[in-house]
């Protein structure tokens, strides 16, 4: 390397260890950048074209290289261009009324849902609010009109989940229009909030109540619940009958279809618990016929009181999350955890991994005892 080069890379790699890049990201850094100054190759945007031409091969191995390079010329001052600066997006505002005209197409489109595809109630809901609330703040479908309604929702400070189920929304909207848009969507970090699921010892003191109660239908809620890892929209479709079977295939979240188990000891509870009430067809059955999903919340919010447990543990979606920390007490395997519970990717089941303070805490002391 001639002593130019070499000065240069000396003084790129003093630059390197001022940022905030770890020790494994600066290596490759310097890795990369060492090999194109060992090149004939000069300092400039023609002397990297040529030598990425001519090194595909080896740069496809170390993908990090060709960042790595470009860091290194604008740190040089060669080939930096100025990013072009963001276009100001005015956000809408809020109109008077939503027109006659307005409401009538939301109506027509949630009617051609029900008709045409197999939504939930919930999500039809969610479909209903955001093109009622978008059409507060506009008259006509148009991609300018979309943006400045994320706009207005960021600058109103709306939960990214929010947003995104809202963009969802309009993007069914405006392709059931013949006018198709697509929006880019707001990241925002999945978490679980693991103080807010059952115990294991709540969870029995749960059971054993249910099972005292006259009506010992709301014991098997639990049970199949806890044991089967389904969403509520599954749950109010599983039938006796399946239970007995040990398994059913069902169409569920994002209209994909899931195979659900059922144990062995649960098929031996309900086979017994069906020969002394005659049980059939739907299990999630009320005094007034099939139960909704905020029926079964309200009814174990009132178990939990009874209980002596925490509402924000009490709602159908915590016993799912209750059935994932328990799979993966006795049975670390993330990716079979994932195929179970029906998650599109292995990042939103790794959120279980996660801790509670109490479990924290219970493992620090354990472990720390020097």
């Amino acid at each position: 390397m001639e002593s130019e080069k070499e000065q240069t890379l000396i003084e790129y790699i003093s630059y390197l260890y001022q940022t905030n890049r770890s020790y494994e990201v600066i290596g490759r850094h310097i890795r990369a950048v060492k090999e194109f100054l060992d090149s004939d190759n000069p300092i400039s945007v023609k002397g990297y074209k040529d030598y990425v031409k001519t090194n595909s091969l080896n740069l496809i191995r170390c993908p990090l290289a060709k960042e790595a390079l470009c860091q290194f010329l604008r740190y040089k001052g060669v080939g930096h261009r100025k990013s072009p600066s963001k276009k100001v997006i005015k956000p809408l505002e809020k109109l008077s009324v939503i027109s006659e005209k307005n409401l009538k197409l939301v109506n027509d489109f949630i009617y051609y849902l029900t008709q045409e595809e197999d939504y939930s109630p919930h999500t039809l809901d969610v479909y209903s609010v955001s093109l009622k609330k978008y059409f507060e703040y506009a008259n006509e479908i148009s991609v300018d009109n979309y943006k400045r309604f994320v706009q207005m929702m960021e600058n109103e400070g709306y939960a990214p989940q929010t947003i995104r189920l809202r963009i969802t929304a309009l993007e069914r909207f405006s392709k059931w229009m013949k006018k198709p848009i697509e929006l880019k969507r707001p990241k925002f970090q999945r978490r679980l909030n693991t103080e807010n699921v059952p115990t294991e010892a709540e969870y029995q003191r749960l059971l054993e109540y249910l099972k005292t109660r006259p009506n010992q239908d709301q014991y098997f809620f639990i049970k199949i619940l806890a044991t089967t890892g389904a969403r509520i929209s599954e749950f109010i479709q599983f039938r006796w009958e399946d239970i007995v079977r040990g398994e059913v295939t069902l169409k569920g979240k994002g209209n994909k279809y899931r195979r659900f188990f059922f144990t062995r000891q649960l098929q031996s509870e309900v086979k017994e618990y069906i020969r002394n009430t005659d049980k059939t067809g739907y299990v999630a059955v009320g005094k007034y016929g099939r139960m909704t999903q905020r029926n079964i919340s309200m009814a174990m919010k009132n178990w939990g009181r009874k209980c002596d447990i925490d509402k924000s543990k009490m709602h159908p979606h915590a016993f799912r999350h209750f059935f994932a920390k328990m799979f993966l007490k006795k049975n670390k395997d993330v990716i079979q955890l994932a195929e179970i519970m029906g998650h599109g990717s292995i990042d939103t089941t790794r959120i279980y991994l996660q801790k509670s303070y109490d479990e924290q805490k219970r493992d620090f002391n354990r472990n720390v005892t020097w």
